[in-house]
């Protein structure tokens, strides 16, 4: 196993620096705040509350974002954790403004809310501007992914955040072309920002093509990003899967 690998198998976590150079990041980020305008268009149906604004599946906004997830950099570090064959379950773009507002992200795993048979999903954080303690950058525990699965994780579960308080988890400071990558049992969460600066990252959720979704009908890009899907059918292909009566 690399050092790499040996890291994120030891602590949950990696933090890969300078995946993206700053020329590409600089049109990363140009087409993520084009992403945001259009976001904040009078008929969006999901306005922001909270100083945090997000969507899904970044592909399917910016051909310049597909790129990125296709990046060969970024998926030798991924094959390292999951093997060749990748699988991008879906993306998430987040811009975590500054609020006087409590709105944290508590501390929880990721597995309940998308498991898979073979544990296999991790994620991939890819830092677009400065992350710091101050902008509500990603803490985590190390090391926490050894327990898998545990009952009542989600963000939700306050019981979970009292056992694993904010000011326990180390955070994970990161630069513009960082890469944050960690396993879906580690426990994470991040504090509110504070500063003037937005925190900008696409985060994407793969998994190895060799595992699947415990709920195969549940949302799922299933876009092949390296090697194979080998779990595919006719009815998974399609875009919208019908669970049966």
């Amino acid at each position: 196993m690399s050092k790499i690998g040996t890291f994120f198998d030891e602590n949950g976590y990696y933090l890969a620096k300078s995946v993206f150079s700053s020329d590409e990041i600089n049109s990363l980020e140009a087409e993520f705040d084009r992403i945001v305008d259009q976001l904040e268009q009078p008929d969006d149906d999901d306005p922001n509350h909270s100083g945090v604004i997000s969507t899904r599946n970044v592909q399917q906004y910016s051909g310049l974002w597909l790129t990125a997830l296709l990046h060969n950099g970024f998926l030798d570090i991924v094959e390292q954790f999951i093997g060749p064959d990748i699988v991008l379950n879906h993306s998430t773009l987040f811009e975590k403004r500054k609020t006087t507002a409590e709105t944290p992200f508590k501390m929880h795993q990721d597995w309940s809310y998308l498991p898979t048979q073979q544990n296999t999903m991790i994620a991939g954080m890819i830092h677009v501007s400065e992350a710091t303690e101050e902008t509500g950058c990603l803490r985590v525990y190390p090391g926490s992914h050894k327990h898998g699965r545990m009952e009542t994780s989600k963000a939700t579960d306050d019981a979970f955040h009292d056992k694993f308080p904010f000011e326990g988890a180390v955070p994970i400071e990161a630069e513009p072309g960082d890469v944050t990558f960690f396993d879906y049992f580690i426990v994470h969460g991040s504090m509110s920002n504070r500063s003037e600066k937005s925190r900008k990252v696409v985060i994407a959720r793969m998994l190895s093509g060799k595992d699947r979704k415990e709920d195969i009908y549940q949302f799922s890009e299933n876009l092949v990003l390296r090697g194979w899907n080998h779990h595919t059918t006719a009815a998974t292909a399609r875009k919208t899967v019908v669970k049966p009566e």
